[in-house]
């Protein structure tokens, strides 16, 4: 065999190796385990930078713990420190993509795929993330609450 060739088929075999990472990454296989709280009239996502949609209201996020939006991208408690606050931030853990999970008993957000902790302001509390959730901000307004992404 020719040095051409040899170098063909590394090249080739290179190519194919990173072929099933690259389509598991297109993949959407996580869900939320808990998707009790409304839908929000319009997605997070789709609003301009820097304007604020509303997730839910006050009284569904009291009653539930938690706000989760349309698209399950952010995910909304109360602030453990200041209960007229809220805190927003992204649902997907940093490790590996999976969904968290709010426990409000512990005031964590739990990773139910490797048991990453997250605070509530979304910094690592135990890996094996070591990267904290992203945060948005968020406010109640007229008994909404709204966040910004």
């Amino acid at each position: 065999m020719d040095r051409r060739k040899l170098l063909s088929w590394f090249g080739l075999g290179w190519l194919i190796s990173f072929l099933p990472s690259s389509l598991s990454g297109c993949s959407d296989t996580n869900s939320v385990s808990n998707s009790s709280s409304p839908a929000a009239p319009e997605s997070v996502a789709a609003a301009p930078r820097g304007e604020f949609k509303a997730i839910g209201s006050v009284a569904q996020l009291d009653k539930d713990g938690k706000l989760i939006s349309t698209d399950k991208k952010i995910l909304v408690v109360r602030d453990p420190k200041n209960s007229n606050k809220v805190l927003a931030v992204n649902s997907a853990c940093t490790h590996k993509g999976c969904v968290v999970e709010w426990q409000k008993s512990s005031q964590e957000y739990v990773c139910p795929c490797h048991d990453a902790k997250f605070a509530a302001n979304g910094s690592v509390k135990q890996g094996p993330a070591n990267k904290a959730l992203p945060t948005y901000a968020a406010k109640i307004e007229k008994g909404q609450v709204l966040v910004s992404s």
